[in-house]
């Protein structure tokens, strides 16, 4: 099954509360999205934790095929290893993030603007108020 997934980490401070947003799509229809508050933390850790929480659901929803989409350059940059991780707090969520990766038959990873990720956006940000 061939899906799409959007996906945007939301933080108000950097540390400061954080959420994500994510919205999954098959055959251009809305399979499921997520919402929810995180805590504290930064704005990295809340984009991996979108990323994450994603890629939990288009394996869940049994994506075989998975583009994902999301407007943080450096994430998508780190993990299609054109950029290292450097930040050890990091490492684990990045490891994570590859090790579900391994979960598709084939998987594409592509950066796209904030006005094309509304809705992962409008979710994560929804999560802070």
């Amino acid at each position: 099954m061939s899906c799409i997934l959007f996906f945007d980490g939301a933080c108000r401070g950097n540390p400061g509360p954080m959420a994500i947003g994510v919205v999954l799509f098959r055959d251009g229809k809305k399979v499921k999205d997520l919402s929810k508050f995180l805590g504290t933390g930064t704005n990295n850790i809340a984009e991996w934790s979108a990323l994450i929480e994603g890629l939990k659901l288009a394996k869940d929803h049994g994506c075989r095929e998975l583009e994902v989409r999301g407007d943080s350059q450096l994430i998508i940059r780190q993990i299609t290893g054109k950029y290292r991780v450097r930040s050890s707090n990091l490492m684990p969520l990045f490891h994570e993030a590859k090790k579900l990766s391994n979960s598709f038959e084939r998987l594409r990873f592509k950066w796209i603007t904030r006005e094309e990720n509304i809705y992962a956006d409008a979710l994560s940000n929804k999560s802070l108020f």
